[in-house]
């Protein structure tokens, strides 16, 4: 169970009123008016404190601490069998009292106050004071002040830590936002670079439409194993999306033809005709030529013409005869 101070200020006021409620009726039925009146008196201070204290008045706890200790100090002194004046023990209660509303500081003045004021009355009367009880009760005061110091730092302590664990939580969520935004933008920036790579696959190998059924893919710079790859899958994709029936691959804009480029270019075509398209080979050069006579690479068959246009005539010209 979890008890707060305001819970605490509040209690301790219900049960000042109804405590001095109650001794007021017993001074009454004894015939003890003037006592009676005056225990009255300060049930209704305290159910003013109460309320004022649940309209948020922050002293009222303070105010409580002094009517308490004026009031029980101003008790009658008792002389025991010896002639000596004891301390009474409702002295202890404005003591405990501060100690559970107040500060550790107001518990020491609690109890200077009342000894004070209990004091000045007993020497006033030409009393003595029964020192035994003085010290007892002293030390009962230092024991409550100890008591509330170590209830104050505990608190403080658990206060400190609670604030040091919401820090953390804030750091925690602070920092789940920033990867969260930092993984975020690592999505987008990925997704860009891929959006990149695939224009960049794009324009490595367009397939361009020259007209109904015929592409036109032109090559250009060297083609190694990664663009050999991405040559033969785009023009396939290509092909079977625009359902072509002719492609016109270009390579005029290739500096060397090895082997390698020429495996690429039959595979491709021989992948093509697979999908019953036909493939007609443009751009081949003089040195082109040569080179591939030398490496004894055949590329019979391959259809083959100087131009694209070349291509475009001869395929017009067919389409012509068959029609």
């Amino acid at each position: 169970m979890t008890i707060t101070q305001r819970q605490v200020v509040l209690a301790s006021l219900v049960v000042s009123i109804i405590g001095a409620a109650v001794i007021a009726i017993l001074l009454s039925l004894s015939q003890r008016w003037t006592f009676g009146v005056i225990v009255s008196v300060l049930s209704l201070c305290y159910t003013a404190l109460l309320v004022a204290y649940r309209r948020g008045w922050r002293y009222t706890p303070y105010l409580l601490t002094i009517i308490v200790s004026v009031a029980t100090a101003s008790i009658p002194p008792l002389v025991d069998t010896e002639g000596l004046v004891g301390v009474p023990v409702t002295m202890i209660f404005p003591v405990g009292l501060t100690a559970a509303i107040s500060s550790p500081l107001w518990v020491v003045a609690s109890a200077i106050l009342a000894l004070t004021i209990y004091a000045i009355r007993v020497f006033t009367a030409e009393l003595t004071l029964n020192y035994f009880e003085v010290i007892t009760y002293v030390m009962t005061a230092s024991i409550m002040f100890v008591a509330r110091a170590a209830l104050d730092t505990t608190a403080r302590q658990a206060n400190e830590a609670r604030q040091r664990a919401e820090t953390a939580q804030t750091q925690a969520e602070e920092q789940a936002r920033a990867l969260e935004v930092a993984n975020t933008e690592q999505q987008a920036q990925i997704e860009e670079q891929r959006r990149l790579l695939d224009l960049v696959a794009t324009l490595e190998t367009p397939a361009i439409t020259l007209a109904d059924g015929i592409l036109f893919a032109p090559i250009v710079g060297h083609l190694d194993s990664r663009r050999s790859t991405a040559l033969t899958a785009r023009i396939l994709e290509e092909v079977h999306r625009k359902r072509a029936h002719h492609v016109i691959i270009d390579i005029s804009g290739v500096p060397t033809v090895d082997t390698v480029v020429a495996q690429t270019l039959i595979g491709t075509a021989s992948a093509l005709k697979l999908l019953g398209c036909r493939v007609t080979l443009s751009g081949i050069s003089a040195d082109v030529a040569l080179t591939l006579t030398l490496q004894n690479i055949q590329l019979s068959d391959i259809e083959t013409v100087r131009s694209p246009q070349e291509a475009m005539r001869m395929t017009r010209l067919n389409g012509a005869a068959n029609g």
